[in-house]
């Protein structure tokens, strides 16, 4: 039944968000070929149209996914969904994964159009690049910057963290919203709904500020490895970055519990207007 009511998820939020990224590419692609043509007036222009574009992606997703939760479970069409024979988590849970696939396409797209900038930046500045180049390798700063191989870990995990957080976010708002529509709230959900959010927002970076400075998590890079250490930001000699993710972790595990009892509030406590 799981499968069932994944793929419906899937073939229901497909619409909307499908016609956003057959959109964003298009404009990507189309700009991308401005970036041909010799003139630096449209290249500039072109490449900042690619970067709002990239952003605008990642932001419709998220509006997308919120919206979609929404308009399924607490609006008219909610009817319908919670009268199927499955349980509030279950839907819950399809919701969560669907969502992360959009949020995966959606930063898949912005990061493409973000690389045609690179592209562009790199060949229109080939020859001050190796001249920077030369002056670096004389000055031996080569030797200190990290190797191939830790900049694909630092890729990687900043990119999960990065959808860690933004996944944390949709799973705050799941509950808010959920909240805010239960029999207590319903007369005025959208400001319990805001005001849920913000408190659970401001609790959150209280402890995860507490646990920075009391049980650092910190991922380190330096020019031979990348790797985590309970030491705090900054304290580790020779490091190139270094960035808390303690933090990161602690809202994760925070919007884990709250998502489950969003599914508990699903099955018990929604009420439909």
């Amino acid at each position: 039944m799981f499968g069932k009511v994944l793929k419906n998820e899937i073939r229901h939020s497909a619409r909307y968000n499908l016609t956003i990224y057959a959109v964003a590419l298009a404009a990507s692609v189309l700009m991308g070929l401005s970036l041909v043509i010799e003139s630096s007036g449209i290249g500039v222009a072109s490449c900042f149209a690619l970067y709002i574009i990239g952003i605008i992606t990642v932001v419709i997703t998220l509006v997308s996914v919120i919206k979609n939760f929404y308009d399924t479970l607490f609006s008219r069409q909610g009817y319908l969904t919670l009268t199927l024979p499955v349980k509030g988590s279950t839907l819950l849970l399809s919701k969560v994964l669907v969502s992360f696939l959009w949020i995966i396409v959606g930063f898949a797209i912005m990061v493409a159009t973000w690389v045609l900038i690179f592209i562009y930046v790199r060949h229109q500045t080939a020859d001050e690049v190796s001249v920077i180049k030369g002056l670096i390798s004389d000055m031996g700063i080569l030797e200190l910057l990290p190797s191939g191989f830790v900049v694909a870990q630092v890729i990687v995990v900043l990119a999960i963290l990065g959808v860690s957080k933004m996944l944390t976010y949709v799973g705050f708002i799941y509950f808010s919203v959920t909240v805010a529509n239960t029999k207590k709230f319903q007369n005025h959900p959208r400001l319990f709904g805001v005001i849920t959010f913000f408190l659970i927002m401001s609790v959150t970076s209280r402890v995860s500020d507490f646990l920075t400075v009391k049980a650092p998590l910190t991922f380190f890079v330096t020019s031979e490895k990348a790797f985590f250490s309970f030491d705090i930001m900054g304290s580790i000699n020779g490091a190139l970055l270094s960035y808390g993710v303690g933090g990161t972790i602690f809202s994760a595990i925070v919007a884990l519990g709250l998502l489950v009892l969003t599914g508990y509030i699903i099955e018990n406590k929604v009420n439909i207007k």
